[in-house]
């Protein structure tokens, strides 16, 4: 049994296994093959997954006793548990680049390899949580500002407001998800 128990760590493995993937990813379309994408143990995010859920639902929902129909009903809905996974690894940041001082490295998703691996998580968890094969495709304008917008969380994980962040990807899901459905 995990030191670790929350009711969305049945994600976790997938979520592990979609860090490798997206390495992968990167590496294998990286056009400076001496450059790669690298990630760190991803034991350290879940603890600060952990960490961040339980001061989140402390301060949203004030104290909280072990009773299991009192947690029934403190539940965080996807969008807040994106945005707090989200804000894990961006405060780890597992992921750098390998041989960095060797070339330009001018594709955005090496310089930015924590940021977009964070938009993609949660375009598969908003998919998931939806059952739906439908690919979210942000506009290129959306997707560089909430690009910079994560930057700046990874930068000073301070700002990042769990209930603001919640509150894009709500309408993320409702303009990329909700409007393909109809």
């Amino acid at each position: 049994m995990s030191a670790y128990r929350f009711h969305s760590e049945y994600w976790w493995p997938s979520i592990k296994d979609f860090a490798g993937q997206f390495c992968n990813w990167v590496n294998e379309y990286s056009p400076d093959k001496s450059v790669s994408l690298e990630r760190r143990d991803l034991e350290y995010v879940k603890r600060v997954y952990v960490k961040n859920l339980t001061a989140f639902r402390k301060w949203f929902y004030g104290k909280l006793d072990s009773n299991n129909d009192n947690e029934q009903r403190h539940n965080l809905d996807r969008h807040k548990i994106c945005a707090l996974y989200i804000k894990s690894f961006l405060e780890v940041s597992p992921f750098y680049i390998k041989n960095y001082r060797n070339c330009d490295v001018s594709q955005k998703v090496l310089m930015y390899p924590n940021e977009y691996f964070c938009m993609e998580l949660m375009k598969l968890i908003l998919m998931a949580w939806n059952k739906t094969e439908i690919e979210i495709n942000i506009n290129e304008d959306e997707k560089t500002w909430f690009i910079g917008l994560l930057n700046h969380f990874r930068l000073d994980p301070d700002t990042l407001d769990v209930l603001s962040l919640a509150q894009i990807i709500y309408y993320i899901e409702k303009q990329y998800i909700n409007t393909a459905k109809k």
